[in-house]
């Protein structure tokens, strides 16, 4: 597209991150995802929290249990109403790595690179919530930032770009500054999120908590 990335560098020891995935039951969509994180992810100082809200299923059980197994994950339960900020809220209580990633439970990681190329803008100090272009099964674009005033409130922008087309001027494709971004796939270092209170629980329990958040 006629255009320049910018790799910023990283610190010579790569901070840690905490990747927070709430979930409950559901589990061939955890599985997925944690095993795509554990095996396709190229940035080597990460854990897994595994937050879990009330799973039942006999399945899901068994695989939590058989997962927490794993030096790298952690299964944590939250045995209260759904609540999606009051979860990763009492998540990110736990952890004392710098640096958070929070993570849906139906994301699946296609790109190796993914939390190296966040981690590049998360660590410095100008730059807030950081966000990722993430895709549909065919291909098309689900999210590539968050733009304030639609669907009223605020919505994905270049939602259904298909795979191939540069969109405007390419900017579905490109790192580039947004008002917000989804919490589906979401690196910000902790002292910054603590800061501005977390996710909230009162007003905002499922949806618009992570707009709030980086706005």
């Amino acid at each position: 597209y006629d255009t320049v990335k910018v790799e910023w560098p990283l610190p010579h020891d790569p901070p840690r991150v905490s990747i927070i995935i709430p979930t409950r039951d559901k589990v061939n969509l955890l599985r997925a995802c944690v095993s795509s994180v554990l095996d396709s992810t190229n940035y080597s100082n990460f854990e897994i929290i595994i937050i879990d809200n009330g799973s039942a299923e006999p399945k899901a059980l068994a695989y939590l249990s058989q997962i927490a197994k794993n030096p790298f994950v952690r299964v944590i339960s939250y045995d209260h109403p759904y609540n999606y900020s009051a979860i990763n809220n009492f998540a990110v209580q736990l952890v004392t790595a710098p640096y958070l990633c929070l993570l849906n439970n139906d994301t699946e990681v296609i790109a190796q690179d993914w939390l190296l190329e966040m981690m590049r803008y998360a660590v410095r100090p100008e730059v807030g919530a950081v966000g990722a272009k993430l895709l549909y099964q065919d291909g098309s674009i689900q999210h590539a930032g968050v733009v304030i005033g639609i669907c009223e409130a605020a919505g994905h922008a270049h939602r259904f770009t298909r795979s191939g087309d540069p969109g405007y001027f390419g900017q579905p494709h490109l790192t580039h500054v947004v008002s917000a971004v989804t919490a589906a796939c979401l690196v910000v270092e902790k002292s910054k999120f603590e800061l501005v209170g977390g996710l909230d629980e009162e007003g905002l329990q499922v949806a618009f908590n992570d707009v709030d958040l980086c706005l």
